[in-house]
């Protein structure tokens, strides 16, 4: 079970992604100058690499733990963004773009929240397996 929960959270960090900011709302905002562009394609095919090194790990090579430390660094990357926002200026949401809330949080950060959270909640328990297997 812990595979397919890891596969899923690989899939939420590397692969959704792409499907929400390859539009108007993010690569496409006219807002945007040309480099800040340049830096959200590194960061989408950064977490796309890292989900597909993650995929390879966790079903060819059959190394769980590895699969889900890739999975969290994407994950604990945005949970790192939006922990210093206040830093940098940034923001949870773009200015004119409808973001959906759950119980009052963003939908990002809720969703990049809850897969940090589930995805650490695999990973111990596939370490606890692993000690008690040797």
């Amino acid at each position: 079970m812990g595979k397919y929960i890891t596969t899923f959270c690989l899939i939420v960090g590397g692969v959704v992604p792409l499907i929400v900011d390859i539009s108007s709302s993010h690569l496409f905002n006219p807002d945007w100058d040309a480099h800040a562009r340049v830096h959200e394609v590194w960061r989408l095919s950064t977490n796309f690499l890292i989900f597909g090194l993650g995929i390879y790990l966790l079903w060819v090579k059959k190394n769980e733990v590895l699969s889900a430390l890739l999975s969290l660094c994407i994950h604990l990357g945005f949970i790192f963004s939006a922990a210093t926002m206040s830093l940098y200026g940034g923001a949870a949401t773009g200015e004119g773009i409808p973001e959906p809330f759950i119980i009052g949080i963003p939908l990002n950060v809720f969703m990049f929240s809850a897969m940090f959270l589930i995805q650490s909640t695999v990973l111990i328990f596939t370490l606890k397996q692993s000690v008690t297997v040797e």
